[in-house]
């Protein structure tokens, strides 16, 4: 399935690269960026949620968030104007790239604790300990 969606994706690609105009003129661009936008900060906040919590789900929050973070700047800098590129070039070697890097160390910190906690379970099973229930954690 995946080496089918692969190709499917290169062929539309190809197409793509060779059919689309160089310039366009975009109804709805606010709506478009500010969607992005209001998607990033929904998944920082699940990720933000879930770090306090100490939830599992931060790993995909976290790794979620990274992606928008660097899609918004792939975007930032395709899509700026010739006076707008070092705005854009600020915005992305300063703010974005950076915390979609941040965010994929959490991610990785996060995944890490995950498998480790569960070797941990394993462990303890294996040689019949008793286990904690959810309700004597603190």
């Amino acid at each position: 399935m995946l080496t089918v969606a692969i190709l499917g994706e290169i062929t539309w690609t190809v197409y793509l690269g060779t059919q689309l105009p160089r310039t366009y003129v975009a109804d709805h661009w606010d709506v478009a960026w500010v969607g992005l936008d209001v998607a990033e900060i929904g998944l920082l906040l699940g990720a933000a949620w879930a770090a306090w919590k100490r939830r599992a789900v931060l790993i995909a929050f976290a790794v979620g968030s990274a992606t928008l973070l660097l899609v918004d700047a792939w975007f930032d800098l395709t899509t700026a104007r010739r006076g707008d590129v070092t705005q854009s070039l600020i915005a992305t070697f300063v703010i974005e790239v950076p915390a979609a890097l941040a965010m994929l160390w959490v991610a990785r910190r996060a995944a890490r604790r995950v498998v480790r906690d569960v070797l941990h379970l394993e462990l303890r099973s294996i040689v019949k300990l008793p286990l904690r229930g959810p309700e004597s954690e603190s």
